[in-house]
């Protein structure tokens, strides 16, 4: 019979009483204390039940710190559950261990009572650890041992209350469900629990531990009577030197033999932003109360610490504030910003040059997209503004990497920043950062980056003194920090996205850091995060927290693991909505090919696949990225399209493609060249055995359809191939996003087997949803006339959670037409809803690449603003995040007129309508003809090179055959970035290796140089 609510209370109380080493834990969560003392109260008597008690204790503390953390764990799997918090950041190895320990033992047979003694005090240790992460009490708790008196006792109210034991787990079962917390409540809570898993140092022990750490940076720590030897090295340290007044200072920091900075030891747990306060008030009293020099009264650089957390304060800065250091700066770093401060009094920090010279300075931004200057300004406010973590949304193929890469010449170059730090997800992603450092023109005089700034890889022998920009993997960085096993095996070539996704059971143990002499936590004054895996804000955080400077993150995805790490701070968000009305992305399509028992395939558009997403934030979406992490944690491997099925599957998508793109079919019927297709596939075997099949359903040879993988010994070859030749027209591929960048030509995406998390789906997308100029196209896709979509066609499900904001599928010839007039009817009779409106502007996204320059001038002149900017307006109409403030400041009326404005110029204006409806009724070619703008550009470039020919020649075949191709994209595109060295018709003949190799390493950057001014 159930106990009274107000009985259950009483003997809970009872037994809190009597746990000298769990009662704490009755106000945060009682059945963690009946779990511990019934474990405590059994381990000498029945070491079976105490086992079982511990395993009960650890999946209860478990399931409550995921529901404070809003981490959400799946029921009944403490293993997963373990490994999801592990990954989020929450537990370190320490805390791990104990958990581990707690589940090893299954209870089941009979274990010995030093076994389970043990389990009594992991149970004391994670309970110490829990409440300290919630209270943030820091005094040492130490573990009691209880007599076998009271032991009897504690056995008596425990069974008192395990009869109800079963209602009680169901109880807190339904009371812990998942919760949604603010990121930024998320992240401290991390941060708490993070801090808490270290034991509390006494107090003798404080100061010996900050002394260690302070010669681990370099410093010389004087001792008695050793006190007027301060040029005995560059960085010395004064222990309790006396003050004015007879009070003393901990240490005293000297450079150079001046005194330029205070530390102050504090016990553990003590509020080090009130001991910061304390340190200023003596920083000021040293002035006229030494006897040795002093750099600048009061000392400039402060730092406080209990021996473990380590706070520091520049006052130099404007407006200064105190942040948390992994260690001590080196004396050569303080020596820097002495002679920076000394050489620019107005600005004498790092973050003072940001506020007062990038402001002033937009040199080059004519050359960055919208898109690019917002995000490039925002970050710059936020770094000027003392933010220290920075995260910038920008969708795939809208120039994140370029971005990335003019922000670091703008620090370098205006703030005066020493070296920074870009962090990639794998090999290929930094080499190609590498490249695209070395080749960027400075606006300010034209010479290569490199040539200022030298560029140079993080390798495991560390940077050399020259350098000002690094480029790492994730994977170094781990080697040379955590001591994680080196690079020999290939992973620093694959993406943390596709492993996580691959892997049934990944290592969710959490990284730790040592310093590093070679890596010192000052080593960079900025580091920029291109499009990492979330693992890196999570378990392997501490990679990022160790060193002291702005962390700015770039994502096409961000997660909720992603916005925690940067504190909510997400400082631009350009998104693939507005990319595709940009034009900078195209939309896509998706399809699905079920297959039933007799294996007749079926094609159809996906169930619920129409309609806007959700109305939710896109804060609020982002955040939801993470949810897959319970849904598919423990699961084996992924589910892939089986060898019964895979021929119905085949024949299937070949038979859909005419259908799929009816403006490259044949008077036949037939579709005249397949769309250049990427395939997934499960891993070697399965793309071997979905190769042959392509192959035989085409009937083509091996040229058309081939396997590429990382781990292929000419992958780099095949990838080159791919983007450049007509005759290869299917890639079969286990792990795309390892290999995969710059695949602008890609059309069409067929999903082999299951994709698990929403990130690596997104990542998936965009890879097929960058956009490529229609020459380009027609280049390595006869007969098409330009690039609208990307056509997913899925195998498995993978895309029935995860649609498109609306999944229009008849948008071409005269199915597109009707649809397009049907929504511009509805539209001038009022009666188009939000759907509709979202699905309006999809449509006449779709027309935006096939648009030639006199019909974008006259849908300018109809409408009063381009078409892109239409799109903007009607996607903006149905936004959340758009219509948030106007629906506060009106409600629902305001929500209204704003979708009602954006649909007015399409909706009184039958001119503009006809216009649109009219390009469906045109052959498709005239919809690409140059104007006559366009014409007087070729024929000046051309005359341009006939100049530069003659002036700079001879050159030889080889030679001229470069120049004149660089000729045609600059009359295209009106200026030529090295970038595009490895893109078509260039990487035929071997890109940018190829362009080096014809004119020699040193005079082809020249030449391209020089080329480049006079086609200008």
């Amino acid at each position: 019979m159930a106990l009274e609510s107000s009985v259950l209370e009483s003997r809970f109380t009872d037994l809190a009483l009597a746990s000298a080493n769990f009662g704490f834990l009755l106000p945060y969560e009682p059945l963690l204390v009946l779990h511990g003392a019934s474990c405590e109260a059994r381990a000498a008597t029945a070491p079976a039940d105490a086992v079982a008690a511990a395993r009960q204790f650890g999946e209860v503390l478990a399931a409550e710190v995921g529901h404070r953390t809003g981490v959400r764990l799946p029921a009944g799997d403490q293993p997963a559950r373990l490994d999801l918090l592990s990954r989020a950041g929450v537990l370190v190895p320490q805390v791990l261990d104990a958990f581990n320990d707690l589940h090893r033992f299954d209870g089941s047979t009979r274990e010995g009572r030093e076994a389970a003694a043990h389990l009594v005090e992991r149970c004391f240790m994670l309970a110490s650890w829990f409440f300290r992460a919630l209270t943030g009490d820091a005094e040492s708790m130490n573990f009691v041992h209880t007599a076998a008196s009271d032991l009897s006792v504690l056995a008596q109210r425990v069974a008192a209350l395990e009869e109800d034991l079963p209602r009680l787990r169901r109880e807190f079962d339904l009371r812990v469900s998942p919760v949604t917390l603010a990121v930024a409540e998320r992240e401290q809570l991390i941060v708490s629990a993070r801090d808490a898993a270290y034991e509390p140092l006494r107090e003798s022990d404080i100061a010996a531990e900050v002394q260690r750490r302070l010669a681990k940076a370099g410093w010389d720590v004087l001792g008695a009577g050793e006190e007027t030897q301060l040029n005995h090295s560059l960085g010395c340290v004064l222990v309790e030197p006396r003050l004015a007044g007879g009070r003393r200072a901990d240490m005293l920091l000297t450079v150079g033999g001046q005194v330029v900075g205070i530390v102050e030891c504090k016990r553990d747990g003590a509020d080090l932003t009130n001991a910061m306060e304390q340190a200023g008030a003596l920083a000021e009293a040293t002035a006229g109360s030494l006897p040795w020099p002093l750099w600048r009264s009061p000392l400039p650089y402060r730092y406080v610490s209990d021996g473990r957390r380590l706070l520091f304060c520049d006052a130099n800065d404007p407006e200064p504030h105190a942040r948390l250091v992994s260690g001590f700066h080196q004396p050569r770093t303080l020596a820097r910003w002495q002679r920076e401060a000394e050489a620019d009094s107005a600005a004498p920090t790092y973050r003072a040059r940001q506020a007062a010279y990038l402001p002033r300075q937009d040199k080059g931004f004519d050359q960055l997209r919208v898109a690019q200057h917002g995000a490039v300004r925002a970050i710059e406010q936020a770094l000027a503004a003392g933010q220290r973590r920075a995260l910038v949304h920008m969708a795939a193929g809208s120039g994140r990497s370029f971005t990335g890469v003019f922000t670091a010449y703008r620090q370098l170059r205006y703030a005066r920043a020493d070296r920074v730090l870009f962090v990639a997800d794998r090999k290929l992603a930094v080499r190609q950062l590498i490249a695209q450092l070395r080749q960027f023109g400075m606006p300010d005089g034209g010479r290569r980056l490199d040539d200022v700034y030298h560029v140079q890889e993080l390798t495991a022998d560390g940077l050399a003194a020259s350098a000002s920009v690094a480029v790492a993997t994730v994977q170094r960085l781990s080697a040379m920090l955590a001591g994680t096993p080196a690079l020999e095996d290939g992973s620093d070539r694959v993406s943390a996205y596709e492993t996580a996704e691959r892997q049934a059971h990944r290592d969710a143990t959490p990284l730790e850091v040592a310093y590093c002499e070679a890596l010192p936590p000052d080593a960079f004054d900025l580091v920029i995060v291109d499009d990492c895996h979330r693992a890196l804000y999570g378990q392997r955080r501490a990679l990022l927290e160790y060193f002291d400077a702005p962390i700015v993150g770039f994502s096409a995805t961000p997660t909720a693991t992603a916005l925690g790490f940067f504190k909510g701070n997400l400082v631009d968000s350009y998104t693939y909505e507005q990319a595709v009305a940009d034009g900078v992305a195209v939309d896509y399509s998706v399809y699905e090919i079920r297959v039933a028992d007799d294996r007749q395939p079926a094609f159809a558009t996906p169930v619920d696949a129409v309609g806007v997403k959700a109305h939710s934030s896109r804060r609020a979406r982002y955040e939801d990225l993470d949810e897959e992490l319970a849904s598919t944690a423990g699961q084996g491997p992924a589910r892939a399209v089986s060898s019964e099925h895979l021929a119905a599957v085949v024949t299937a998508f070949r038979d859909a493609l005419p259908t799929l793109f009816p403006d490259r079919t044949q008077q036949s019927g037939a579709l005249g060249v397949v769309p250049k297709t990427v395939v997934l596939a499960q891993d070697g075997p399965h793309a071997d055995e979905v190769v042959e099949r392509i192959r035989d359903m085409f009937g083509a040879g091996d040229v058309f359809c081939r396997r590429i993988t990382h781990r292929d010994a000419h992958a780099a070859h095949l990838l080159r191939e791919f983007r450049t030749t007509p005759q290869f027209r299917i890639a079969v591929v286990t792990d795309p996003i390892s290999g995969f960048s710059d695949m602008r030509a890609i059309e069409c995406l067929l999903i082999l087997r299951e994709v698990r998390s929403a990130a690596y789906y997104e990542q998936l997308l965009a890879m097929g949803t960058q956009t490529i100029a229609s020459a380009e196209l027609r280049a390595v896709t006869p007969g098409a006339v330009a690039k609208t979509q990307l056509v997913v066609v899925d195998a498995v499900g993978a895309s029935r959670q995860l649609q498109p904001l609306v999944n229009v599928t008849d948008a071409s010839g005269q199915a597109g037409r009707a649809a397009l007039e049907r929504l511009l009817s509805r539209a001038a009779d009022g009666l188009v809803t939000s759907q509709e409106t979202a699905e309006l502007a999809i449509r006449l996204a779709r027309l935006i690449p096939v648009l030639s320059d006199a019909d974008g001038a006259e849908i300018r002149k109809l409408a009063g603003r381009p078409l892109q900017e239409l799109v903007t307006r009607l996607l903006d109409s149905v936004d959340s995040d758009h219509l948030a403030p106007l629906r506060r400041a009106g409600g629902k009326s305001a929500v209204e007129d704003e979708r009602r404005a954006a649909l007015f110029p399409l909706a009184e204006n039958p001119e503009l309508q006809e216009m649109l409806l009219g390009l469906y009724d045109r052959p498709a070619p005239l919809r690409v003809t140059a104007s006559s703008q366009r014409r007087r550009q070729e024929a000046t470039v051309r005359g341009r090179l006939a100049e530069f020919i003659e002036r700079a020649g001879p050159f030889t075949p080889a030679q001229l055959w470069w120049i004149e191709k660089i000729a045609d994209v600059v009359a295209a595109e009106t200026r030529f970035a090295p970038a595009y060295l490895d893109g078509v018709p260039f990487s035929a003949r071997g890109g940018t290796d190829g362009f080096l190799d014809a004119f020699g390493p040193d005079a082809a950057i020249d030449l391209l140089d020089e080329l480049r001014r006079a086609l200008a």
